[in-house]
């Protein structure tokens, strides 16, 4: 665990002024100001299975939480699994996800008797660039080819890695011949793309996509969790894009700046809603390609101040599964402010977060925490937090 004595003492300031601030003779609307959805709100699903879990090693939590949301039974014997890890940059967990995590989750996919089970992501590349970072060099660095080859070893698992940004072979191999590797689209809610985006043709090409991101904050969009994976699924003419639409700070090198901001009042947060809204939405809009099948979010270790690369980092040694992308993001969030996390998440509703708003709005998902039916083990005290910190 990488916290210092200070960073403790901060996050408990956090937690206990969350608790003070209405003794202390604020209004909730002034502490919260509220964001409307309108009347055309999409009719999200009735309820939405979440599971929690710790267990004895990260193999036994992936499989308890992955159970407590419903298992994985849509996948059938002799189908094809595309499972998408964060593959961020060449730094370890935190900023990428666990290779323990990974095995697990490729070892569990492998017990319902696929063909094929492709490990499969884009790094991220800070001049937009389709040539480098080589995603199959990143994963070497952070352990998720170690992830593969011992699942091929172990369980004898028909497991590929591949980067997305050269998978032509791979789409050959699943019959999708002299087809482009990236494919535009224009989905009729996604309006902060008029001229559409570029997802990769290979999701496209399996029968299903697990998202297996991690529980962190990041300095741009607040948190990333299973929708802003999505940005790893886009072409780099995307991510530019969406990129240059963000008002707020951009230094990779001070990822704690943009986190580190204290506007009280509600015209401060209306400003940092301002600024972070075109971004998370563009983001959120990109969730409109596809659905994955399931969504297992990495908490064996997370940033609660920082992100996407470095910050300040717990280890919660959990794990969050859903097939809703909603109720699992909300879920991370309150994970997150249950350890302490910027005040931006830490002092406001999981559901007034900008970009769990918009996510809602374009109907991604389940609208409020009464739709969500959380499932836990091995969670002791922390799950009672957990919940408080959904409501």
């Amino acid at each position: 665990m990488s916290d210092s004595r200070g960073c403790r003492h901060r996050r408990h300031f956090l937690r206990e002024a969350g608790k003070i601030s209405l003794a202390a003779g604020l209004s909730a609307q002034l502490i919260r100001p509220q964001l409307v959805l309108g009347d055309d709100k999409p009719a999200g699903p009735a309820s939405a299975d979440v599971g929690i879990a710790r267990g004895s090693n990260m193999e036994e939590a992936v499989r308890k939480a992955v159970d407590l949301a419903g298992g994985m039974d849509f996948i059938k014997a002799g189908q094809t699994v595309l499972i998408k890890p964060n593959v961020t940059g060449a730094v370890a967990s935190p900023c990428t996800t666990s290779p323990e995590v990974l095995y697990a989750v490729i070892k569990l996919v492998n017990e319902r008797g696929p063909k094929r089970i492709i490990v499969a992501d884009r790094s991220f590349s800070p001049v937009f660039s389709v040539k480098t970072p080589q995603t199959l060099d990143v994963m070497k660095r952070v352990g998720h080819l170690d992830a593969v080859n011992q699942a091929v070893s172990d369980v004898k698992a028909p497991v590929v890695a591949v980067g997305l940004e050269d998978c032509g072979e791979e789409l050959e191999l699943l019959g999708r011949k002299d087809v482009e590797m990236w494919r535009k689209i224009k989905p009729e809610k996604a309006e902060s793309w008029p001229n559409g985006f570029e997802l990769a043709e290979l999701l496209f090409a399996v029968d299903h996509v697990i998202n297996v991101p991690v529980i962190k904050t990041h300095f741009q969009a607040w948190f990333t969790m299973s929708m802003k994976a999505f940005v790893g699924m886009s072409h780099h003419r995307t991510r530019r894009e969406f990129h240059t639409a963000f008002k707020g700070g951009s230094d990779l090198l001070d990822q704690k700046a943009s986190g580190s901001r204290r506007r009280l009042g509600p015209e401060g947060r209306l400003k940092d809603i301002d600024e972070v809204s075109p971004l998370v939405n563009r983001v959120a809009e990109l969730n409109l390609g596809i659905t994955p099948a399931l969504n297992i979010l990495d908490g064996s270790k997370s940033f609660v101040f920082g992100g996407p690369s470095h910050g300040d980092s717990i280890e919660g040694k959990l794990i969050v599964a859903s097939r809703d992308r909603i109720a699992a993001d909300a879920t991370g969030v309150a994970v997150l402010k249950r350890y302490g996390t910027e005040r931006r998440l830490q002092k406001f509703s999981v559901w007034e977060n900008p970009f769990i708003r918009h996510g809602i709005k374009i109907g991604l998902g389940i609208d409020g925490v009464d739709k969500i039916k959380l499932k836990h083990a091995g969670m002791d005290d922390d799950i009672k937090e957990i919940q408080e910190n959904l409501a």
